[in-house]
């Protein structure tokens, strides 16, 4: 029997499974005095349904769970280290207590996680980017709980948006570039399928360049995941063209530390040969060498500001759902104006 609401509840699991409400209840909760054929009644009953066990909802009946949950892509490299270390930094001073869940950039896994941060009762979740399931964010409206996409100043109907234009910041790097001369460009790109902000940065990278004149077809751009050795990777390919780039830009600063590794290892001089330009301005910015020109995103203030949401009243929401931050230009040593001819 299929429930007519489209948000199984747990009565509808007890009626698929031939059993009163309170067996439902004490199977999901992990009682052990079920006997086997029932536990397994429900458990598939549930499993049909979508059925998931709302602990926000259990924990607002008696008090709050003082619970936030965070979806990060990874842990690796601190990429988003410093907005979690922002975010956990205000939740704290409330009392308010934060579970970290990586997604490895897999929005299927981003779904289980957010599933499993519902049922342990998270009141707010906070997401990176605005390209997620379609059920994921069903799942969280249908709960009841307030989510926020950060890196991102692209919100939707429901939940709030706290970070910056990643088109805007693709197009910085672009005018930057030109503005040194250089119309020989390329891009090492982070994997843009279902990845709105490595997207964004290409588009407005390409934008830029199509807006002052340069030929789109003689612009490589190249995707590699945030990884050392795809920045190696994607270097070695591009410097390898019978016309090689005199700049690069580099979708983040791991990206663009393993094209800087690349050079030093067959001897290509940076930026005597190639200016190369980063994203994020992460530490390892300062230790590479020569060190990293890049965009610097506000990572800490999105951490502290999507807190400031997450702990505010629904009214008060209404005037936060929106925050762009802005991203600042660093320039350092790997990046020079084009010599000229």
């Amino acid at each position: 029997m299929q429930p007519d609401s489209t948000d199984p509840k747990l009565i509808d699991v007890a009626r698929m499974a031939g059993c009163s409400p309170a067996t439902v209840s004490r199977v999901l909760n992990g009682n052990s005095a079920v006997n086997d054929a029932a536990r397994i009644r429900v458990i598939h009953a549930a499993q049909i349904l979508g059925y998931v066990p709302n602990g926000s909802a259990r924990a607002l009946r008696s008090t709050k769970s003082r619970l936030v949950g965070a979806i990060i892509p990874t842990l690796d490299h601190a990429i988003y280290a410093t907005m979690v270390d922002g975010l956990q930094a205000r939740l704290s001073e409330k009392g308010v207590s934060l579970i970290i869940n990586t997604s490895t950039y897999d929005i299927d896994v981003e779904y289980e996680q957010a599933k499993l941060l519902v049922e342990r009762g998270a009141e707010s979740i906070i997401l990176v980017g605005s390209t997620h399931r379609p059920k994921t964010l069903a799942l969280l409206r249908q709960k009841r709980v307030a989510y926020v996409f950060t890196y991102t100043n692209s919100a939707d109907s429901d939940g709030a948006a706290i970070g910056f234009d990643n088109e805007r910041a693709g197009q910085t790097a672009g005018r930057f570039l030109l503005d040194l001369g250089h119309t020989r460009l390329a891009m090492i790109a982070g994997v843009t399928l279902d990845n709105d902000r490595a997207r964004g940065r290409r588009d407005g990278f390409l934008k830029e360049l199509a807006n002052s004149g340069v030929e789109l077809k003689s612009v490589t751009v190249l995707e590699g995941a945030y990884k050392v050795e795809s920045g190696y990777a994607c270097m070695e390919a591009l410097m390898a063209l019978p016309k090689p780039p005199t700049a690069v830009f580099c979708g983040s600063d791991i990206l663009a530390a393993g094209a800087l590794k690349f050079c030093r290892g067959v001897g290509i001089m940076v930026p005597d040969d190639v200016s190369v330009m980063g994203f994020d301005n992460l530490e390892i910015a300062e230790l590479t060498a020569p060190e990293l020109t890049t965009l610097e995103v506000p990572s800490k203030e999105m951490g502290r500001i999507a807190a400031d949401y997450v702990l505010a009243t629904p009214l008060q929401r209404l005037h936060m759902r929106q925050r762009e931050l802005a991203i600042r230009l660093v320039v350092r040593g790997s990046t020079r104006p084009l010599p000229r001819r």
